[in-house]
């Protein structure tokens, strides 16, 4: 019985924490080489007047923007952008043409806000997680890009899977222990 409460104690522990730290967030796309991918990401959320983008893989700085100066890592000059126009509704999406076996890799995108007004200084504001992974068949037709834009993103959402479940379990366990102590009380009554 003490082991049962443990567990139970241990699972309710866990699913607090779970449920109270935020869950990043992963976009998984795939593309076919030769063809472009738009690797989602949006801004509306952060509160900037003059929005400077970055986007980067673990390893170097693949796109930066901000205003119409703009930076192109090594390796993707002239096949990336974030239009200007987008940034400025929100809209921080990087644009990749002619995908590369390459390209396949974890991209994040960052907002760089200024921390005070007059200050020089600025700090990074995490946005977005994409995992990229790139088909090596080039592409064959305009339809089977449609659709495999059609079904590129999908959100990971594991922790909150898990969260709901534990929540379930911990639900059920206690409706189940009430019952059974109910129960109890009434055959020990019913035996006086």
């Amino acid at each position: 019985m003490i082991m049962f409460f443990l567990l139970y104690g241990s699972i309710l522990w866990s699913a607090t924490c779970v449920s109270s730290l935020p869950a990043p967030s992963r976009i998984f796309m795939s593309a076919r080489v030769g063809s472009s991918a738009v690797l989602p990401c949006d801004w509306r959320n952060v509160s900037t007047q003059s929005p400077h983008v970055e986007w980067r893989t673990y390893t170097e700085t693949v796109f930066e923007r901000r205003g119409e100066e703009l930076y192109q890592g090594e390796g993707y000059k002239e096949r990336v952008d974030v239009p200007e126009d987008h940034l400025l509704k929100g809209d921080c999406s990087l644009e990749l043409k002619n995908v590369r076996p390459e390209d396949a890799g974890v991209y994040e995108s960052f907002l760089l806000v200024r921390r005070t007004k007059r200050s020089l200084r600025t700090k990074r504001v995490f946005l977005q997680s994409v995992e990229l992974s790139v088909d090596d068949a080039p592409e064959e037709s305009h339809s089977e890009n449609k659709a495999a834009a059609c079904s590129a993103g999908t959100i990971q959402t594991s922790s909150w899977i898990t969260a709901i479940f534990l929540l379930f379990f911990l639900l059920f366990t206690s409706f189940h222990l009430s019952v059974d102590h109910h129960l109890d009380v009434v055959e020990r009554l019913a035996q006086s």
